[in-house]
């Protein structure tokens, strides 16, 4: 299926990218996430150079075990969250590799399980892992820390409670996993007004990284959520990539500059609990920057920025997921364009599919995995 969109003085085609979600349709092993983030280990992100590194995939809740003919699963368990490496950018089986269990080793374990004192302090808990980039030997990753809710709704009884850092050093053969180190990092901010946190996505505005215009900042992304409000919006962090682990060095967008209190932050319209904002190099909206995101709901849709905060414009929806008419409480949620692993001139795109019935996800394992558009705009 394909679809075109005209609004702003664009046209905005999508189509779908069968040989990319079905790289992730499996029999056995990793049979089945959400998440997805793409963070190349070369730490370049810019389009067109995928196929000469490899890629580091990043994925949230995960189904580990076997699928049977009717694609029911089998001898199942779920970890909170799994990776994955593909040599190169082609969607090829023969260059994927999924890693689960305690750094990759296979086992019943979380790949990546919470280790702070916040996380000890606060006990059962696991990491959502959000968004991350590559810079100076060592691979970064911000995830959330997530504890149990058993008063929130069916398919949502988790509660967030904090951010943490994540540090991979990158040996000869690629990140060295064991040996990664866990901060806590103090970007989830709680007030009597909103919830906000950050490291929904990372732009690195760097010359190592491609961006066509670096000022040498890392741009950081978050989720702003107003009490009582359901529609989330954009915030965004700023820091010297130097000084990037100095968390005195980071600043905060309030709207008409930078400020050391996270309390300040602005939001900045419509965003997503996930999203990508990427700078575009060529094309209809070269100089600008591309927000692409959805919540829980069918819409996928894009912004458009003049600079890293903006001002973004309008909410354009450019795709309608299909994946709901299928019935079972199955939901769509949380697209984010691939940059690294997308040509000149079109964006690889990717959301997520899940569903509020745990047998569901059981009977169909077709259900809880991710989907692939192209989109192109003109």
């Amino acid at each position: 299926m394909s679809t075109s969109t005209a609004a702003a003085g664009l046209r905005i085609h999508v189509r779908e990218a069968p040989e990319w979600t079905a790289l992730f349709k499996r029999q056995q092993g990793w049979t089945g996430s959400d998440g997805i983030y793409a963070l190349p280990l070369s730490g370049y992100e810019g389009p067109g150079r995928a196929e000469e590194g490899r890629q580091v995939l990043i994925f949230g809740d995960t189904f580990v075990g076997e699928v049977d003919e009717r694609r029911a699963r089998q001898n199942y368990r779920m970890v909170y969250n799994t990776l994955a490496t593909l040599d190169g950018g082609r969607p090829d089986a023969a260059r994927l590799r999924f890693l689960w269990g305690e750094n990759g080793d296979g086992g019943d374990g979380t790949f990546f399980a919470p280790s702070t004192p916040r996380a000890t302090e606060v006990g059962e808990c696991w990491y959502w892992l959000q968004d991350g980039f590559v810079r100076d030997g060592y691979f970064y990753l911000m995830p959330m820390l997530v504890a149990k809710d058993l008063d929130g709704p069916p398919g949502f009884q988790f509660r967030d409670f904090g951010t943490c850092l994540i540090k991979v050093p990158l040996g000869a053969e690629g990140p060295e996993w064991a040996r990664h180190v866990q901060v806590d990092a103090p970007f989830f901010h709680l007030d009597d007004r909103r919830k906000l946190f950050f490291g929904a996505a990372f732009m690195p505005n760097t010359e190592a990284a491609g961006a066509p215009d670096p000022d040498g900042s890392i741009y950081i992304y978050g989720r702003y959520q107003g009490k009582g409000d359901d529609e989330i919006k954009l915030a965004v962090a700023r820091v010297e990539s130097a000084a990037f682990e100095d968390w005195d060095a980071w600043r905060f967008w309030d709207g008409g500059g930078w400020s050391a209190e996270i309390a300040d932050t602005a939001e900045l319209g419509r965003g997503g609990p996930e999203l990508s904002v990427t700078p575009v190099t060529s094309g209809a909206l070269e100089g600008k920057y591309l927000l692409v995101s959805m919540h829980v709901e069918r819409d996928l849709y894009i912004r458009v920025g003049e600079s890293p905060v903006g001002p973004f414009g309008p909410r354009i929806n450019v795709y309608r997921t299909s994946e709901q008419d299928a019935g079972q409480e199955i939901y769509t949620y949380n697209a984010k364009a691939h940059p690294s692993l997308s040509p000149e001139g079109e964006w690889l795109v990717s959301y997520n599919v899940n569903a509020r019935r745990w047998d569901s996800l059981i009977e169909n394992a077709d259900i809880y995995r991710p989907r692939f558009l192209w989109m192109k705009i003109e």
